[in-house]
């Protein structure tokens, strides 16, 4: 019996940007957000549906669903966006771009101001009491990701060291996951190069059919499609699709099922094909129709939702209003080739969902954490009484009346008292 090697050239290649599980194999792409890959086991699956529902007062959904169209522009991937309520091309243009290599994650001035103060009390105290747990590692509440520099801007000296030098960067690895910078934008000249799809919709009857066709022409004709094989020694490039409120008031349907054929439509289309999609939509304003929503996740594969703290009376005077902005709650989690989801067991955060989940928006970035409640009275607030020093009890005892009980002595204590 003959055994032949396999030829590295020949077996298929992942795409750019992305990488396989460490738990069932399938393969993922990043959304962005570290923290938010870590809630889903390491990335979003390859084929399926995220569904974000948006907050009433603010807008953190259509945040995360910019931090997935740049990181799939950072990675080389193709981008299609799709709104009726905005210009998808101003959204284009306003999306966040990659950080250097010298700001730190934790930017904010105060942050700096508090840590500063933080360390130097600490110094000073040194654990007089608890001087066991020294060297014990810090526990942290989030993810961090190292940063990532941004391409390497090639020089029109002559034109045979340009042509080496960017078939140089055009060779080198994309990233999987980026640390983004909410304070810059993209470069007209990467959305250039880039070329990210606008799926714009006629004015009809039917928007949710019209946006399905586009979405389908779109995968067959740019060699998405699982279904139709590649070529030997080519990387098949990963589709990324975005969706912005969907199913508002803008969006024109015959019926509301039509919604639901879309949704099916959607997700059957993407399984067959390197592709992914992140659909926001605003679950508020269907409150008294619980039900439909309901059955929207039922469909997709991914829900999660962000609740701001903006605008709530019931967590206007809350404590910990300070640390956070909103609760972040996931209530379903993408599962493939497994009976459990991957972030039962990869996950650091929610730690097979018995964590409570917030979020928190920095001047530059945005991180999802392990929600805990401050110490209560605050941290400057002592909240034990000091003991009474030698004077002060000298004073209390001139201060109390002299007692003189059954066969006690003026001036002295009573030994019958107890």
């Amino acid at each position: 019996m003959s055994f032949r090697k396999r030829n590295a050239d020949q077996q298929p290649k992942l795409p750019s940007g992305s990488r396989l599980s460490a738990y069932n194999g399938q393969l993922l792409i990043s959304t962005g957000v570290p923290s938010l890959d870590d809630i889903l086991g390491g990335g979003l699956p390859v084929g399926t549906v995220l569904l974000i529902k948006e907050d009433r007062a603010t807008t953190y959904a259509q945040l995360l669903l910019k931090y997935f169209l740049a990181q799939g522009i950072a990675s080389g991937h193709h981008c299609a966006l799709a709104s009726r309520d905005e210009d998808g091309n101003e959204l284009l243009r306003n999306l966040m771009w990659l950080a250097t290599s010298n700001t730190n994650d934790d930017d904010d001035d105060h942050d700096e101001a508090a840590k500063s103060a933080a360390r130097s009390n600490a110094e000073g105290d040194r654990l007089k009491i608890a001087w066991r747990y020294a060297h014990l590692k810090k526990f942290e509440s989030g993810v961090r990701q190292a940063p990532s520099s941004p391409p390497p801007q090639t020089s029109s000296s002559s034109s045979s060291s340009t042509d080496s030098k960017s078939s140089a960067v055009n060779n080198e690895p994309k990233p999987y996951c980026s640390l983004f910078d909410l304070t810059k934008r993209v470069p007209e000249s990467v959305l250039e190069e880039t070329k990210p799809t606008v799926l714009y919709n006629a004015d009809g009857e039917d928007d949710y059919a019209t946006l399905l066709e586009n979405i389908r022409k779109l995968v067959l004709e740019n060699n998405f499609s699982s279904a139709i094989p590649a070529k030997p020694n080519t990387s098949r490039k990963v589709l990324r699709v975005g969706i912005h409120s969907l199913a508002s008031p803008s969006w024109q349907s015959k019926s509301s099922h039509d919604l639901y054929k879309f949704f099916h439509a959607l997700r059957g289309l993407l399984r067959f094909s390197f592709g992914a999609a992140v659909v926001t939509i605003p679950a508020y304003l269907y409150d008294e129709a619980p039900n439909f929503v309901k059955r929207i996740e039922h469909i997709v594969d991914a829900v999660i939702e962000v609740e701001s703290f903006a605008g709530s009376k019931v967590h206007n005077d809350a404590p910990y209003t300070q640390n956070y902005h909103g609760f972040f709650y996931v209530h379903k989690l993408p599962v493939l080739n497994s009976l459990l989801p991957p972030s039962t067991k990869l996950s650091v955060l929610s730690a097979g969902g018995s964590n409570d989940l917030a979020f928190k928006l920095r001047r530059k970035r945005f991180a999802i954490e392990t929600f805990h409640l401050p110490p209560e009275g605050g941290v400057s607030e002592r909240r034990t009484e000091p003991p009474p020093s030698s004077s002060s009890s000298s004073d209390s005892k001139k201060k109390q009346p002299r007692r003189i009980g059954c066969g006690s002595t003026p001036g002295k204590t009573d030994p019958l008292e107890f």
